[in-house]
């Protein structure tokens, strides 16, 4: 009998841009059903993929992390990776991401994170695609 790890299903995801996608919008079906009524389905699928690319300047390497990070966009704001704090934190690749979210999320970072909420303009959604067509 073949036995996938979690691990190895990840990984095939996460070589996969569709196939880690369409995981990340299945997440956001179960913890942010609203989502997918608020959003047309197009552009909700460009902002995750927008976001993985922006997951990736941080290295983060897992689907755990990485649906974290997208779901972050909506939960706290949609540019709260800038926030300088939070930012140092994700730009330390030498620790795994899940390490790096699980120290975002100790008490030291509460006010990070509250101040984090400021970068929330409608442009810090779709900034990158702007910054393209310039």
């Amino acid at each position: 009998m073949l036995i996938i790890r979690k691990a190895q299903l990840h990984s095939m995801v996460l070589g996969q841009r569709d196939m880690l996608i369409r995981d990340i919008e299945e997440h956001l079906a179960e913890c942010r059903p609203e989502l997918l009524t608020i959003y047309p389905r197009p552009y909700l699928l460009w902002v995750i993929d927008d976001s993985i690319e922006i997951a990736s300047r941080f290295r983060i390497d897992d689907t755990f992390s990485l649906r974290l990070f997208v779901r972050l966009r909506w939960e706290i704001a949609p540019g709260y990776y800038k926030q300088a704090d939070i930012a140092h934190v994700l730009s330390q690749v030498q620790s795994s991401a899940e390490d790096r979210f699980k120290e975002l999320a100790t008490e030291r970072y509460q006010e990070a994170w509250e101040a984090a909420q400021q970068f929330d303009a409608p442009d810090e959604w779709r900034a990158r695609l702007w910054r393209d067509d310039q």
